[in-house]
């Protein structure tokens, strides 16, 4: 629970750290500056950590699409008044700024973004679900800290020097600093846990024994790294900048002559039209009523297939958003009686061979249903049917050895005459 605990915190502080960037961007953009100083300004760009919060619970737990962007509309509502006040109270002056108001809307702007992006997440997880049951899972980059990522905020950086904005290069700094140590705990745990995992079966090496030589490796990577660092934070008051918009300053702009081209009479006010001019004169023929009517009629067909296009993309994503996780919050699959032939059994079916085909595809899919049924992590590639049975609570289940010895032969024997082995 702790283990969980801290990585879902990490993943979090990941979201905040990369949506922070944006209002100094702007500030220094517009040369702008917050009177209350650059440390509250950070903190004021760091309140997007409760809309990253609130959005992934909102999108673990929620299962209807309504419900979902209802609580995205008082999430915005409250962070939109939240900001406000923030906005009124550090201004100073007793009346809002355009720095304040800034602030306000790109708040508002990030809250919008982060609901529709934890949707498209949760969409795409469950058509991923959908179309591939035995894939790993998608993981959005709003879960997901990497080593990866600090050149993000190294462009940020190059852009405060560009844009002699000293507040824009202090958070990307820092922030850089920051997101690498957080990166290296969150590989380091993460990746920990994938081996011990992997090495399940033989059990060979200890557990604290493992974390304890990792860890130790982690902390003199992380020494080092942060004795590197530490010129760069004592040199900070010494950065050189620039302004790329004073560049070209005082350069006046080389003269253009204009080489006149041959004449081109062009009609008088009046006259004829191009379509004249093209027709050598003669006026534009009038298309007929048949090729008017075609046009039309082609036109409305486009317009209808185009709009039952979107209402059919629509409710996918309404079914895809609603069928991913139950009231629990746990993942699970529709699976329909009567659903449609694979491509690759229509394709047998043209060379007729279908019949033994779809009976063992038929006979895999009952097994990987009534495995989901009961069990709700997914397997391990290495376990074998019998160990995936076992913990999935099957092992003394006589319809389930029944259906072990029909996908057994499915797997590695001959079905129905067919010679080839699934």
């Amino acid at each position: 629970m702790i283990y969980r605990q801290g990585l879902k915190v990490m993943e979090y502080l990941h979201g905040a750290l990369l949506f922070s960037m944006f209002v100094p961007l702007v500030y220094a953009v517009t040369a702008w500056s917050d009177p209350a100083g650059t440390g509250v300004l950070y903190v004021k760009c760091f309140l997007i950590a409760v809309p990253v919060i609130v959005t992934e619970r909102a999108a673990k737990r929620v299962k209807s699409v309504v419900l979902y962007f209802a609580v995205g509309a008082l999430l915005l509502a409250g962070t939109g008044a939240v900001t406000g006040l923030i906005a009124y109270v550090t201004g100073g002056r007793g009346r809002f700024e355009a720095y304040g108001i800034c602030y306000c809307v790109m708040m508002a702007a990030e809250t919008v973004f982060i609901i529709i992006r934890r949707f498209a997440d949760r969409v795409s997880a469950a058509k991923r679900m959908r179309e591939e049951p035995l894939a790993a899972r998608l993981v959005s980059f709003l879960d997901h800290p990497a080593l990866s990522l600090v050149w993000y905020f190294v462009v940020f950086y190059v852009l405060g020097v560009c844009l002699n904005a000293k507040p824009l290069c202090d958070i990307a700094f820092y922030s850089a600093v920051v997101y690498t140590f957080l990166a290296l705990v969150y590989e380091y745990f993460v990746e920990t846990r994938a081996y011990l995992e992997m090495n399940k079966r033989t059990k060979g090496i200890p557990r604290r024994r493992l974390y304890g030589v990792s860890f130790s490796m982690l902390l003199l990577f992380s020494l080092l790294l942060l004795a590197g660092m530490v010129p760069s934070v004592l040199l900070a008051g010494q950065r050189q900048y620039t302004d790329i918009r004073k560049w070209f300053d005082g350069i006046a702009p080389a003269p253009f002559e204009y080489e006149r081209g041959p004449d081109f009479q062009m009609p008088a006010a009046g006259g004829g039209s191009w379509m004249e001019i093209l027709n050598d004169g003669e006026p534009a023929p009038e298309p007929s009523k048949l090729a008017v009517a075609l046009l039309w009629g082609l036109g409305a067909a486009c317009a209808l297939v185009f709009l039952y296009g979107v209402f059919l993309v629509i409710r996918q994503i309404l079914r895809d958003f609603r069928n991913s996780r139950d009231e629990n919050g746990d993942i699970v699959e529709e699976i329909g009686d009567d659903q449609i032939p694979q491509r690759r059994e229509v394709l047998l079916d043209r060379k007729g061979r279908r019949g033994a085909e779809s009976e063992a595809e038929r006979i895999r899919r009952r097994y990987r249903r009534t495995i989901r049924r009961h069990r709700k992590e997914r397997p391990e590639p290495y376990e074998s049917p019998a160990e995936i049975e076992e913990n999935a609570g099957l092992k003394n289940d006589g319809q389930m050895r029944h259906l072990h010895r029909e996908y057994e032969e499915a797997r590695y024997g001959d079905l129905r005459g067919s010679s080839r082995k699934i």
